[in-house]
């Protein structure tokens, strides 16, 4: 039974439709959840984190391969995977994985809702992984992987590449999911940097990246300045304490979206 007829059955089965509010765009190709899992590289002591689990159509391919901790928001959905999927060495969360307490996980191997593309990067960022294989809107992706100075050179992009390496390894055809998703896809993959770089509170980093990228075409010194009331309460000292730390540095003139990954860290660090 192909993967269309068997969602069908489930749907009649279990009274559900597609929910766009969740960004619900259902898998029903064989050969590209084969290949998500393929390039997951997964073995038996490896525990992979799923969000958005769905119908549980790459679950179960998982399942034979290593521990899973699959997460699903849509209560429906929920109660399908609880009947539908064997329990061993399932650990399914039922909740939003941007509020759900997760347990340990090495590996994420998922096709996540599009609408909260985002948000989720930020929250798997919290805890660096091993390796991430994801399905993302073409344009998503593009910012994690985008060099200085190009349009989709962003916050997310520096945050993501202080950790990993990402690489879009191939295009994925909207017909390949049920209903079809109005933009174009790929498979990422995000492989964990050799050498993490040591940031010292990595929630102000996050605070600092951010703010820096709002104003992108100023160069690093008047973004600084223009930043400074927006850090100032998250790094704990005074405006004079900041302005001695900024002139104590010898900062770039290039703009903020021409400055490379490792610039910021290296700035940031000095500031905080």
């Amino acid at each position: 039974m192909s993967l269309f007829n068997e969602l069908q059955n489930l749907m009649v089965k279990y009274r559900f439709r597609a929910n766009r509010k969740l960004s619900q765009n259902f898998a029903i190709n064989e050969q590209l959840i084969e290949k998500i899992v393929e390039l997951a590289d997964l073995k038996e002591s490896d525990t992979v984190l799923e969000i958005g689990a769905g119908t549980g159509f790459l679950t179960r391919v998982l399942l034979k391969k290593s521990k899973v901790v699959a997460v699903e928001k849509d209560n429906g959905l929920c109660a399908l995977l609880e009947e539908e999927l064997s329990k061993k060495n399932l650990a399914l969360v039922c909740g939003d994985f941007l509020k759900a307490k997760l347990p340990k996980y090495n590996k994420v191997v998922s096709l996540p809702p599009y609408s909260q593309s985002s948000a989720i990067i930020y929250k798997l960022l919290e805890n660096p992984f091993e390796l991430g294989v994801l399905v993302f809107q073409k344009e998503f992706a593009e910012k994690l992987v985008a060099w200085p100075g190009f349009d989709e050179y962003c916050a997310l992009t520096v945050l993501t590449q202080c950790y990993f390496d990402p690489k879009i390894v191939q295009t994925v055809s909207s017909g390949l999911f049920f209903p079809k998703p109005k933009s174009e896809s790929v498979i990422i993959v995000l492989k964990q940097c050799s050498e993490p770089p040591k940031i010292k509170d990595k929630k102000k980093f996050v605070l600092f990246v951010k703010t820096l990228f709002r104003f992108r075409n100023k160069n690093l010194a008047n973004a600084l300045n223009k930043s400074r009331q927006f850090l100032l309460p998250s790094f704990g000292i005074s405006a004079e304490k900041f302005n001695k730390r900024v002139a104590s540095i010898e900062l770039s003139e290039e703009k903020v979206d021409l400055l490379p990954v490792e610039y910021f860290v290296e700035i940031f660090n000095e500031l905080a």
